[in-house]
């Protein structure tokens, strides 16, 4: 149980680092008369599913950040897609396009353009996908259906998306 609790904290990080604090950098440093913002970045820390923003002594990170991403992740909801084989399925997934549209770099692609993240957990060997509940529900069966692809390749089994 701790691990899934662990993969979810994990997953929730990974999207607020490729989706919220980017904006929220570039917007504070590009509009602000402030440069003390400037030089921030986000990163996942040591700890599993925690989060650190980090930057030049001067750095200055603003309470608001710390609300914002609070409000944001309300929003935000981390879906299991199961017992996938994650640590080997991600090497099964090829670079670039397979010559049928399919690849990491595809999948990266659908993740920007749908604002989600794919995590492979390779300690519980599950999938989650990290984003918007509604987008999850009704965008993302490009995804599941990549995803689906190549455990079925890895596996010989199809997975019961439910």
């Amino acid at each position: 149980k701790n691990e899934k609790i662990s993969a979810y904290a994990n997953g929730l990080a990974l999207w607020l680092l490729a989706y919220h604090f980017p904006s929220k950098i570039r917007k504070s440093g590009a509009n602000s008369n402030n440069d003390n913002v400037k030089g921030v970045e986000a990163r996942l820390s040591s700890v599993r599913g925690r989060i650190e923003l980090v930057g030049p002594s001067s750095a200055f990170i603003p309470d608001e950040w710390v609300q914002a991403a609070r409000s944001s992740l309300k929003k935000i909801t981390v879906e299991d897609l199961g017992y996938m084989n994650a640590s080997e399925l991600i090497g099964t997934i090829p670079e670039t396009d397979d010559g049928e549209g399919r690849g990491l770099s595809d999948l990266h692609s659908i993740e920007r353009k749908r604002l989600v993240k794919v995590v492979f957990d390779d300690a519980t060997g599950h999938v989650y996908l990290v984003g918007d509940a509604k987008k999850l529900e009704k965008k993302c069966f490009d995804l599941r259906n990549l995803l689906s692809h190549y455990y079925w390749r890895l596996s010989g089994k199809d997975v019961p998306f439910t």
